[in-house]
């Protein structure tokens, strides 16, 4: 690459970041700012901590990562290129011979780097931040010590074992009390029973202690009586079971608070549940998969409306981006809609404002001059 055009990479990126790095403020202190209007007094009287104010802030807004990114991406490149253009720079380019194409290419790496960012938030910490900032708030701003749950009832119809957990602690899920297994053949029928007294999660495995099992026949009548399993005083391995602790609290999360990986294991263990359900499941899958894309697909669109500024204002500009957010998130709202209803393909009703935008930018694009 010729020395002159990765100096002029590098102004184009510092110019871009700098200007998306204040809209991600602004946009972040808009939120804050509009949270502590109604929620300082709850502060107060909570007495709450700065790391945990910190704490609490980035899970309110990780559900929100899928538009305000984008938004501040969108705004940043129509901000920046209306910069160049009003000051000749962007027509100063292209007079010395290069092409517009070739000088948006920062920008659209920058899109398909910040996917890759909030593709990977939404698949890490972003979805349990969410959900930890919801039962804080629930909790009036103060950590719980335990969150319990008792009756807890999981099905793994991958293979065969109804867990009926009597006690477990959200905070602490690697530790079950009070826990019955049953093991059942592909007819249904019972092969065994487990009494367990304490089940824990250590190196990736489960390990029981003080079990006490129940044979079945064939036919599913029991054989002999409960009996205790020898040895299981120091643990018994379960090293073949593959059900984690985080499958039973999926079974009571929202799937907003869940990962893209955890919506798919749910859809393998729970295939006898409901058409509809499984097809809003699939849905909220490819959702967590397209949403990301959005980063990428807002700079297309923002290229040639940003060029444009120069020739009209940016009052345009904006309205024009606003116009672009509502249509392209109405649009996702819609295929969702229909794809959970069963009126098209999960994937194509996730995916199709991701579609029709990008066909559409990629067409804007082309017609640039």
């Amino acid at each position: 690459m010729p020395r002159h055009m990765k100096l002029l990479d590098r102004y184009l990126l510092r110019e871009y970041l700098v200007t998306t790095f204040y809209c991600v403020t602004a946009l972040t202190m808009v939120q804050v700012v509009y949270d502590l209007f109604y929620n300082f007094s709850k502060f107060m009287k909570a007495r709450i901590t700065l790391p945990l104010a910190v704490r609490y802030y980035f899970g309110s807004m990780a559900p929100n990562l899928q538009f305000m990114i984008p938004a501040a991406l969108l705004l940043a490149t129509l901000y920046t290129l209306w910069q160049l253009s009003r000051q000749g720079e962007l027509t100063a380019m292209r007079a010395s011979g290069i092409s517009l194409y070739r000088l948006m290419l920062p920008f659209l790496l920058v899109g398909i780097a910040f996917s890759a960012a909030t593709a990977l938030l939404q698949e890490t910490i972003a979805p349990s931040s969410a959900y930890w900032a919801m039962a804080f708030k629930e909790n009036h701003f103060k950590e719980p010590d335990a969150r319990p749950f008792q009756n807890l009832t999981y099905y793994n119809a991958l293979n065969k074992r109804m867990w009926m957990i009597g006690e477990t602690d959200f905070k602490q899920p690697n530790i079950l009390l009070r826990t019955r297994i049953s093991e059942e053949r592909p007819d249904r029928t019972l092969i065994r029973d487990w009494h367990v007294g304490r089940g824990e999660w250590l190196d990736q495995q489960w390990w029981f202690f003080d079990v006490k099992v129940q044979d079945y026949n064939e036919d599913g009548n029991p054989v002999g009586s409960l009996r205790p399993l020898p040895g299981s005083e120091h643990g018994i391995e379960m090293n073949a079971w593959n059900e984690m602790p985080s499958d039973f609290e999926n079974e009571v999360k929202p799937s907003q608070f869940m990962t893209a990986r955890e919506i798919y294991r749910y859809q393998r263990e729970h295939p006898g549940i409901s058409q509809r359900a499984m097809a809003q499941a699939r849905v909220d899958f490819h959702l967590r998969i397209a949403m990301p894309w959005a980063c990428f697909i807002v700079i297309l669109f923002g290229i040639p409306a940003g060029a444009r500024t120069a020739r009209q204002s940016m009052i345009n500009g904006v309205l024009s981006a606003l116009l672009f957010f509502f249509v392209f998130y109405s649009l996702t709202q819609l295929g969702a809609f229909a794809a959970k209803r069963e009126l098209m393909a999960p994937w194509l009703g996730a995916w199709l404002s991701n579609i029709v935008f990008l066909a559409a930018g990629l067409r804007i694009l082309m017609l640039m001059k």
